[in-house]
C-alpha cells in the first residue's frame, strides 16, 4: 500500500532501513516492503535466531510461552479493547518470537506510584516501563534499570533499535556511561509554550484567529490573557485553565539539566552558567502571571488536589484550555486527547533540550526474568509495521478504517469517546512512524518530524546527564521542599514575592547551592570533553 511505501521511503532516507525485521506478509504488505523485511531478516544474527529456538524448545516441553510485560500509560486508564489488542499482537509474537506480550495499561496520574510498587514489591512481573514518568535518574539510582549495554544485550538482540536511533541520541540516554533506557522514534524537539483552547469555546466568544501551515496560531501571553477574560465571562460555570507543573519543561526553553529543577540553563543555546531557577526573572514572570490568573478566577480552587491530567479535564467538558508543547501534527494529537477540536496558540521557540531525548524513555526492569526475550520483543515493536500499528492504532476494521489515499480514521459509529483502543499516546510508543497516518495529519508527517528535529535550536547540554548519586540525601530534601512550595506558587495560591523568598531560603538551607555547584562542575567537565574545548 502507498502509505507503507511512504514510511519505508522515509526510513531509507534516514539510512535506517536495515533495522526492519521480518514481519508477516499479507495483503497489506507490498512486494517492496517484503523485500525490505526479507533483507533485514537475512541480517538477523545467529544469536537472535538461537534465542527464539531455545524458547521454542522450552515451549514444546511446557506448553507455555515466555511472557514480557510492557507497562504503558494513558490519560484515562485501561482501554476497553486492551485484551483484544494484546491477543492480536500475540498471534504474531507466538509465531515470530515464540513469546507473548502482556500490556499493562495504567492511568498516567497514578503510574509512578503503581509501577514503583511493582518494582519494589515484585508483586507481579514487570519488564518494560516508562522511566521518564518515574524519574530516569531516580530509577537508575534505585537500581530499577537494566544496563542495555551489559554483555552486548542491545547490540545482539536490539539491532533494529540501534539502527533506528542514531548513536548520538543513544549516547544522550546514557547515565554515568551506561545505557539504562531507550527513547521512542518521536519529536525530540519541542515548540516551547503552546496554549491549546477548545474551538467551540473560541467560536462562542466570536474570537477570530488564523492558523498557519502548521495548524497553529502565532500568539502572545497578552493575547491569551485577553482570551481568558472573555472565556471566563462567557462560561462562568467552566474552568478556564487546567493547571500542570509544565511551565518550564514545556512552557519555556529553560533546560532542566539532569531532569530536576535544582540548577538550570536559562538560555541553553549559548550560556553555560548553571543557575537557581527560583531566583531568575523567568521564574518570577511565571509565578506573577499565575498569581494574577488565580485572582482573576481562571484557576479552580481544587487545583492543588485534583491530579487529573489536563487533557482529561478538557475532555470531561469542565475545562477549556491548558499549557502544552507543540510540534508538527500536534493539533490532531491534542484534539484526539481532549475529545474535541483544539486550537493551538504558539508562544515559544523550537528547541531540543538536554533531556529532549530522555523526556520519554523506556527502561527495562533490572529484575526482568529474561532480558533477551524482553529486548527482542522491543526490537520488533520498533521495526515491525504490523505489530506497531496494533499498538498505536489497534485493529483495522474495528478501531480504524483506511481511506483510498492511505489515511485512517474511525469506523462508522466509533469516536474518541466510545473507541475501544484510542489511547492517544502515540508519542509514548516505540515507533509510530511505521504506522498509517490518522486523517487530519499530512501523510509525510514522519518526514516533517525529522525536519523539525533537524532544524530546531539545540541545547549545548544535549546528552549531558547529571549524576546525583552522591547527593541523594540533598536531592530528596530539595524535592520535598519543591513539592511543598512549587505547586502553590505555579498555580497562583502563594504570593509570588514572599512565597518565592521563603521557598529559596528553605532550598538553600537544604543544600541547593552545593547541589548546583556539583551540577556545574560535572557539566563543565562533560562539556570540555565532548566539545574539545581548550
Amino acid at each position: 500500500m502507498k502509505k507503507i511505501k511512504r514510511q519505508i521511503a522515509w526510513i531509507l532516507i534516514l539510512s535506517l532501513v536495515f533495522s526492519l525485521t521480518a514481519c508477516k506478509t499479507d495483503k497489506t504488505v507490498s512486494k517492496r516492503d517484503t523485500a525490505v523485511t526479507d533483507e533485514a531478516q537475512s541480517h538477523m544474527s545467529d544469536a537472535y535466531r538461537q534465542a527464539i529456538e531455545d524458547r521454542r524448545a522450552e515451549y514444546e516441553k511446557t506448553g507455555e510461552y515466555r511472557k514480557v510485560t510492557y507497562a504503558i500509560y494513558t490519560w484515562t486508564g485501561k482501554p476497553v479493547g486492551i485484551e483484544r489488542i494484546q491477543e492480536a499482537m500475540n498471534r504474531i509474537l507466538r509465531e515470530k518470537l515464540c513469546l507473548e506480550i502482556e500490556l499493562l495499561a495504567l492511568d498516567f496520574a497514578s503510574y509512578k506510584q503503581d509501577v514503583q510498587l511493582y518494582l519494589t514489591n515484585n508483586d507481579r512481573q514487570i519488564d518494560w516501563f516508562g522511566g521518564n514518568v518515574m524519574g530516569y535518574t531516580s530509577c537508575v539510582n534505585n537500581g530499577f534499570c537494566y544496563d542495555l549495554d551489559e554483555n552486548g544485550l542491545l547490540d545482539t538482540y536490539g539491532t533494529g533499535i540501534e539502527e533506528l536511533i542514531p548513536e548520538k541520541y543513544r549516547e544522550a540516554c546514557k547515565y554515568a556511561g551506561h545505557l539504562y533506557g531507550i527513547p521512542p522514534i518521536k519529536d525530540y524537539a519541542i515548540t516551547s509554550a503552546a496554549i491549546v483552547i477548545g474551538k467551540e469555546y473560541l467560536d462562542a466568544i466570536g474570537y477570530e484567529y488564523k492558523e498557519d501551515e502548521r495548524q497553529e496560531v502565532p500568539s502572545s501571553w497578552e493575547e491569551i490573557e485577553d482570551i481568558y477574560r472573555q472565556l471566563h465571562l462567557k462560561f462562568p460555570d467552566k474552568n478556564v485553565y487546567a493547571v500542570n507543573t509544565n511551565h518550564f519543561s514545556q512552557g519555556s526553553v529553560i533546560d532542566d539539566l539532569g531532569n530536576d529543577w535544582f540548577g538550570v540553563l536559562i538560555d541553553p543555546t549559548k550560556d553555560r552558567k548553571v543557575v537557581n531557577l527560583m531566583e531568575s526573572d523567568e521564574w518570577m514572570t511565571v509565578v506573577r502571571r499565575m498569581y494574577r490568573w488565580n485572582k482573576m478566577g481562571f484557576i479552580p480552587a481544587d487545583a492543588l488536589t485534583d491530579k487529573t491530567s489536563g487533557s482529561a479535564k478538557i475532555k470531561s467538558g469542565a475545562y477549556m484550555s491548558m499549557l502544552a508543547q507543540s510540534k508538527p501534527g500536534y493539533k490532531s494529537q491534542i484534539s484526539g486527547e481532549c475529545g474535541r477540536e483544539m486550537i493551538v496558540f504558539r508562544l515559544g521557540r523550537d528547541i531540543i533540550k538536554s533531556s529532549g531525548i530522555t523526556s520519554v524513555i523506556t527502561c527495562l526492569n533490572r529484575a526482568t526474568p529474561d532480558p533477551v526475550a524482553a529486548v527482542q520483543l522491543m526490537n520488533e515493536l520498533y521495526t515491525d509495521p504490523e505489530l506497531s500499528t496494533l499498538l498505536v492504532w489497534g485493529e483495522e476494521g474495528t478501531d480504524y478504517v483506511t481511506d483510498p489515499d492511505g489515511h485512517i480514521h474511525f469506523p462508522d459509529g466509533v469516536n474518541s469517546q466510545n473507541a475501544e483502543w484510542y489511547h492517544s499516546m502515540n508519542w509514548e510508543m516505540p515507533n509510530q512512524y511505521i504506522c498509517p497516518v490518522w486523517v487530519g495529519d499530512p501523510l509525510d508527517l514522519g518526514d516533517q518530524i525529522m525536519k523539525f528535529n533537524a532544524e530546531a535550536e539545540t541545547s549545548i547540554a544535549l546528552g549531558f546527564t547529571f549524576d546525583n548519586s552522591a547527593y541523594t540525601a540533598e536531592y530528596a530534601a530539595l524535592q520535598n521542599i519543591y513539592d511543598e512550595y512549587a505547586h502553590q506558587l505555579l498555580y497562583g495560591f502563594l504570593d509570588p514575592v514572599s512565597g518565592t523568598e521563603e521557598f529559596n531560603e528553605k532550598l538553600k538551607s537544604a543544600g541547593l547551592n552545593r547541589y548546583i555547584a556539583e551540577k556545574q562542575r560535572q557539566f563543565d567537565v562533560w562539556y570540555v570533553t565532548t566539545h574539545k574545548d581548550p
